[in-house]
């Protein structure tokens, strides 16, 4: 990650190097020596079904608008408050696919005016989701080492540099009371999709109906919810995303878990 990171690392400093396609913000080799390559390898036959999950996810400041600037590159534009989102996935249950988990790391930005989440990086475990996710959605994903771990009132997710060995991120949430500031994003941001770049076509996948809170009231069966507090560490070096982005004060955090068979498809 050395080299391609030191090119990111320019472009954010200047703005001036073209993102590599498939996606907008993806300067990082796409293989583990570990895990493998992302590729697909033609052993899923037919569209992932998913049908249990676990996520947890937190929104954040930016505390460098400079370098926020940066990521949001055209054909999206700045939104009025713009925000860091960062969660790490858990598909532990599919219908169709192999189970893997998934962190991404993205920032609120405007496509024709309507406010979406654009991805910047996705690591995920396994090659045949990063193939295709690569090659179908247009999301710049990885393969690298992912967990999610639970006690009774902490989540913690790490997301892994090359080997496995040295965490690229910790996401902590630690469930709790959250105060209103934080409800009130939470409700701000539930139906914005996520946005990729696919051979220069904006993608939009997702986005939920109604606030986390009240999708766990109106399907307790389907969906559960624990808010929280979320607080992320990252090392301080000059390849960390997170690190050259700049990561400002948290502001809303939830944990869930969703059981529902669907397929991601663009809207």
């Amino acid at each position: 990650m050395k080299a391609c990171g030191a090119v990111l690392a320019t472009a954010l400093a200047l703005g001036a190097c073209a993102s590599a396609a498939p996606g907008l913000y993806d300067s990082a080799p796409l293989d583990d020596p570990v895990l493998g390559p992302c590729a697909w390898t033609g052993r899923i036959t037919g569209r992932f079904v998913y049908q249990e999950s676990a996520l947890i996810r937190g929104y954040f400041e930016p505390a460098t608008l400079g370098a926020y600037r940066v990521a949001v590159r055209a054909p999206f534009t700045m939104p009025e408050r713009p925000l860091i989102r960062v969660s790490v996935l858990d598909f532990y249950e599919m219908v169709n696919g192999p189970a893997y988990r998934e962190s991404e790391v993205s920032v609120l930005a405007l496509h024709e005016g309507q406010p979406g989440w654009l991805v910047l990086t996705m690591p995920v475990t396994d090659g045949d989701s990063c193939g295709g996710g690569r090659a179908a959605w247009g999301y710049p994903k990885v393969v690298r080492r992912v967990t999610l771990d639970r006690s009774a009132d902490r989540y913690v997710g790490t997301s892994y540099t090359q080997g496995g060995h040295a965490p690229e991120f910790a996401l902590t949430l630690d469930a709790g009371e959250p105060d209103a500031a934080a409800r009130d994003l939470l409700r701000f941001v539930h139906a914005f999709p996520n946005l990729t770049l696919r051979q220069g076509s904006v993608m939009k996948f997702g986005g939920l109906r109604q606030p986390v809170e009240e999708l766990a009231r109106a399907a307790p069966g389907a969906w559960a919810v624990r808010l929280g507090e979320a607080r992320l560490a990252y090392p301080p070096e000059r390849d960390n995303l997170l690190h050259r982005l700049g990561v400002g004060r948290p502001l809303a955090g939830y944990w869930s878990r969703l059981r529902a068979s669907y397929s991601i498809t663009p809207r």
